[in-house]
């Protein structure tokens, strides 16, 4: 087992070396919406498929387009990236206009923060593909629509791409982006009203990066401090959904109290909890209320005043 262990993370530290430069790419989640509608999503995804494609050097791994901001984990020169992103955005600007949102874009901007180790790629990848799924209730890592998340190791998704038999038209292309020179690329897959994830994405090399499917899943759902770590490197508040929050209160009362679930916490240590809750982990108020069982207006009051 523990040759087999060693030989895996060889294999991924060998997968990792060979992708080059990697980046966590991302916008600003404070910025303004600029997705609205499916339409919009759909124009997204499948403008920075024709941005991917139009750079050979670049290679996204995973992906996922929120309301008002973006995330893409990317290998590829700084140079080129910043050229894929300009493309980006000056069409994601003319859609934009034509829908009677000029301006929407004057602020959007992005940063990159160089991933320099396997450690840190395998949770880039799992932050990025959990970020839709901490907004949207209905939404799972395995099934959020915007992004390649829904690919990783899914049989079932890879066969659907697989059997696709549609083609994007250039008409959809013309009337979205208002241009003539991304003609070249009609004629692409086209699944669920966008160029799909699998056409532009190295999805094979994201996956190698992993022992296999269950490391994956693990690094997913479990590695909570880890997610907090690249939040906070990357400047972007931390979204946890009650299951993961209360799992972690479940943690602290173990390690710190002695105690089993909350409700066991005499009242200074709730409070304690409740601040380490907020400051430490952004929960809001009405979210710490619910796994402490406090009063809302004391915890309101608590970070008013603290």
């Amino acid at each position: 087992m523990n040759n087999s262990f060693s030989s895996e993370e060889t294999r991924c530290e060998f997968i990792f070396r060979q992708l080059g430069p990697c980046w966590h790419l991302y916008t600003p989640e404070n910025h303004p919406v600029i997705l609205v509608t499916k339409e919009d999503y759909c124009a997204a995804m499948t403008l920075l498929a024709i941005c991917a494609l139009s750079f050979p050097s670049v290679r996204i791994l995973t992906f996922q387009w929120m309301s008002n901001h973006l995330h893409i984990t990317i290998a590829g020169p700084e140079n080129d990236i910043d050229e894929m992103f300009a493309m980006l955005r000056k069409y994601l600007d003319n859609y934009l206009v034509s829908k009677g949102r000029s301006g929407t874009l004057n602020e959007w901007d992005f940063k990159l923060r160089e991933i320099e180790s396997l450690r840190d790629i395998r949770n880039v990848i799992a932050y990025n593909n959990r970020n839709g799924f901490l907004v949207h209730r209905d939404s799972t890592p395995f099934n959020y629509p915007w992004g390649a998340n829904r690919f990783f190791f899914n049989p079932d998704a890879k066969r659907r791409f697989k059997d696709c038999r549609s083609t994007i038209p250039k008409t959809f292309i013309r009337d979205s982006y208002h241009t003539h020179k991304l003609d070249g690329f009609a004629g692409r897959p086209f699944m669920d009203g966008s160029i799909p994830p699998p056409t532009f994405c190295d999805i094979a090399s994201a996956e190698g990066l992993f022992r296999n499917a269950r490391h994956y899943f693990s690094t997913l759902s479990r590695n909570m401090e880890n997610m907090k770590e690249i939040a906070k490197e990357i400047g972007e508040s931390v979204y946890y959904t009650d299951d993961d929050l209360y799992s972690i209160v479940l943690e602290i009362c173990r390690e710190h109290y002695n105690a089993g679930r909350p409700n066991l916490l005499p009242a200074q240590a709730k409070i304690d909890v409740a601040r380490k809750l907020h400051y430490e982990y952004n929960a809001n108020a009405k979210q710490i209320s619910r796994m402490l069982k406090l009063d809302l207006s004391l915890i309101e009051g608590l970070f008013v005043s603290g």
